[in-house]
């Protein structure tokens, strides 16, 4: 091992550990309304049935923390302050099939979302369970997979620094 491998090791162990006392979900938090969470390294997929149609929401946690958030820790923090929250805020997609016709309806959605048809894409993925609840729970959801795969990362850095 390099002298400056184990300097690297060490660094990892700390941020490790400061990562851990700073999460705020041990484990993954749950998205009211009968959904089903699969998840898949840094992919996720919520699933719903209602109505005759299967609603799924996709999203990747991969740069979902917007890099004006990261800039701004970094730059505001004062050395005896705690850092502010990082909140993931993924792009998501929604996808409605209908049973019988097997008909469907793909939304890309970002956050914040601003078009012409907004108010009643609203309306349409309200009644299907996808609106602001939804919205908050998945940023949570989100945050905590983010936050949790992050702490992954360092680990798995760490042991191939180690060359464990």
């Amino acid at each position: 091992m390099y002298y400056r491998d184990k300097a690297f090791a060490q660094f990892l162990t700390d941020e490790i550990q400061e990562e851990k006392k700073i999460q705020k979900h041990k484990s993954l938090p749950k998205v009211s309304g009968g959904w089903e969470l699969e998840v898949h390294g840094t992919e996720a997929k919520l699933v719903r049935k209602i109505a005759g149609e299967k609603i799924t929401v996709t999203f990747n946690i991969n740069n979902s923390i917007p890099p004006s958030a990261e800039e701004d820790t970094q730059e505001q923090q004062k050395p005896d302050e705690q850092e502010p929250e990082l909140t993931s805020t993924p792009n998501f997609v929604v996808e409605v099939i209908k049973d019988d016709t097997k008909q469907t309806l793909v939304l890309d959605c970002h956050f914040p979302e601003d078009e012409a048809l907004y108010d009643h894409l609203m309306d349409f993925l309200a009644d299907r369970g996808v609106d602001n609840t939804f919205a908050d729970e998945l940023i949570e959801l989100s945050t905590a997979l983010e936050h949790q795969e992050y702490i992954k990362f360092l680990e798995d850095l760490k042991s191939f620094v180690k060359c464990q």
